[in-house]
C-alpha cells in the first residue's frame, strides 16, 4: 500500500517538478521468517535502478563487499540476542548500515530542494542523516502501526529531528503526540484510494462461479493481524445461518496459509495475487468488505471499498471505529469469530444499512481523499519549507519545471 500511494504521489509531482526515487528493498527476500530481521539490511536482494516513465529509479542495492561491511549486522538474527537485546542490536547495526549507505545518499540528493521519506528504521534514518549534512529539509511518513513498529524510543527521535510529520489521521496524529513528537512538527496528510476507471462486476462474479451469491471480500496480506484467521472460523458460523454466503481473499499468503485457505471449504475462494483491474472488480462485485486488522491507520483498501459504495468492516486498530463508525461507513468488531459472524449476518439481513453505510463511504473519499487534496497538501508543505514554489496556480505559471525533490523509500 505505502509503495503503491508513493508511486502515484512521485508521478502527480513529476508532472511538474523533477523527482527522483531512492529506494532499497525492491522485493521480498526468500529467507526463514527469523532472518527478517535483517531482510532491509545484509539480505536485501540485489536490484537494478531503472526508469519509471520519465522518473529515475535508485537502487541502492549493496554491492558484494558492502555486504561484507554489514555482515555484523547478522547479529540481529540471533534469536536469543534478539529476544532480550532487540533495541541495543538495531542501534548496534545502524552503525555498519550508516557507514555504507549515507554516501550513497548524499551523493544522489546533492542539488534536491526536498527530502521526503517514507522510509522508516535503518534507511530512514540514514536518508535523514544524509539530508541534514547537506542542508536539506527533510520530510517523513511514519505510518506507526502502535506494537508493532514505528513506536519506539529511536523512531520517536528519528520524527523529532524531521522538519515535518505526516500522520494520515486525527486519531494518528494523537499517537504521534503520546509518543512525544512535537505537536508542531506534525501535519495531516491521507492516502488515495488507486482504482481504474472501470470496473466489470458481472465478470468477476461470472468467471468465478458466484452468480448471485452474497460475497465477503477480504483484500491484504494473509496475516493473522489483518483477521485472516478470524475470519475463516467465522465462516462457518455464519453458513449455519446463511449457507450461500462466499467468503473471496485476495493477496499475497506464505505456502502453508494458502492451502489452508483453499482447502477450507468450496465456498471459500482463494485467489492469490491479482491485477489491479481484477482487484477492482472483486470490491465492485462483493457485498461486504472486510478486513479486521488490529493494526492498521488509514487502510486504502477500505476507501477502495467505499469507492463502490461497499460496506467496510474493519478491526480495532487504533483510529478505524473513527475512521468507519464515525463516518456511519461500516462497524468495527473484535477478532472473536463469533463476534464477526454475528456483525456479518447483521449486515446481510439489513440490506438498507448495507446501502447507507456504503454511500456513507463513498462520500466520505470524495470529499476528503482524492488525489488532488493528498498532491497539493504535499506541495504547500514543500513551499513553506523552501520558499519556492512548486506548483501550479495557472496554466501561466512561471514556476521553473526542473525543481527537485527525492523520495528515499523502502
Amino acid at each position: 500500500g505505502v509503495e503503491t500511494q508513493t508511486r502515484m504521489v512521485v508521478s502527480e509531482l513529476a508532472v511538474r517538478n523533477h523527482v527522483e526515487v531512492a529506494a532499497l528493498t525492491f522485493r521480498e527476500a526468500a529467507i526463514p521468517d527469523r532472518l527478517r530481521v535483517i531482510e532491509d539490511s545484509v539480505l536485501v536482494p540485489s536490484y537494478p535502478s531503472y526508469a519509471d516513465g520519465d522518473i529515475r529509479i535508485h537502487s541502492l542495492s549493496p554491492s558484494w563487499t558492502e555486504r561484507a561491511r554489514l555482515s555484523p549486522i547478522t547479529v540481529r538474527a540471533i534469536p536469543k540476542l534478539q529476544r532480550y537485546y532487540y533495541q541495543s542490536l538495531k542501534a548496534f547495526g545502524y552503525r555498519f548500515f550508516r557507514a555504507v549507505f549515507i554516501p550513497k545518499l548524499r551523493h544522489l540528493m546533492r542539488g534536491f530542494d526536498v527530502v521526503h521519506s517514507v522510509a522508516g528504521n535503518y534507511l530512514g534514518w540514514a536518508g535523514q542523516e544524509a539530508a541534514v549534512d547537506l542542508g536539506i529539509p527533510f520530510i517523513c511518513n511514519p505510518y506507526v502501526h502502535p506494537g508493532q513498529h514505528g513506536d519506539d524510543a529511536a523512531s520517536v527521535e528519528f520524527y523529532n529531528r524531521s522538519d515535518i510529520v505526516f500522520a494520515l489521521l486525527d486519531t494518528d496524529r494523537q499517537i504521534l503526540d503520546d509518543l512525544g513528537v512535537a505537536p508542531e512538527k506534525v501535519r495531516l496528510a491521507g492516502v488515495v484510494p488507486l482504482l481504474p476507471a472501470k470496473t466489470n462486476p458481472e465478470r468477476f462474479r461470472r468467471d468465478h462461479g458466484l452468480d448471485d451469491a452474497p460475497i465477503v471480500l477480504f483484500v491484504g496480506r494473509m496475516v493473522d493481524y489483518k483477521g485472516v484467521s478470524a475470519l475463516l472460523e467465522a465462516a462457518p458460523l455464519v453458513w449455519e445461518t446463511s449457507p450461500d454466503v462466499r467468503f473471496v481473499f485476495i493477496g499475497p499468503a506464505s505456502e502453508s496459509r494458502a492451502r489452508t485457505i483453499k482447502n477450507s471449504d468450496s465456498r471459500v475462494l482463494y485467489l492469490g495475487r491479482v491485477d489491479e483491474e481484477e482487484k477492482a472488480d472483486a470490491l465492485h462485485a462483493c457485498d461486504i468488505f472486510c478486513m479486521p486488522s488490529v493494526h492498521e491507520i488509514l487502510p486504502a483498501v477500505y476507501l477502495e471499498a467505499w469507492t463502490y459504495a461497499r460496506p467496510v468492516v474493519g478491526g480495532l486498530a487504533p483510529g478505524l471505529r473513527d475512521l468507519i463508525e464515525g463516518n456511519e461507513a461500516g462497524i468495527v468488531v473484535e477478532q472473536d469469530p463469533r463476534a464477526l459472524a454475528d456483525v456479518l449476518l447483521a449486515l446481510f439481513s439489513d440490506p438498507e444499512r448495507r446501502q447507507s453505510f456504503g454511500e456513507n463511504g463513498k462520500r466520505l473519499v470524495q470529499k476528503r481523499y482524492s488525489k488532488e487534496a493528498l498532491v497539493g497538501t504535499y506541495e504547500r508543505t514543500y513551499e513553506a519549507l523552501t520558499g519556492k514554489r512548486m506548483r501550479h496556480e495557472t496554466e501561466h505559471s512561471s514556476q521553473d519545471p526542473h525543481q527537485k525533490k527525492t523520495y528515499p523509500v523502502r
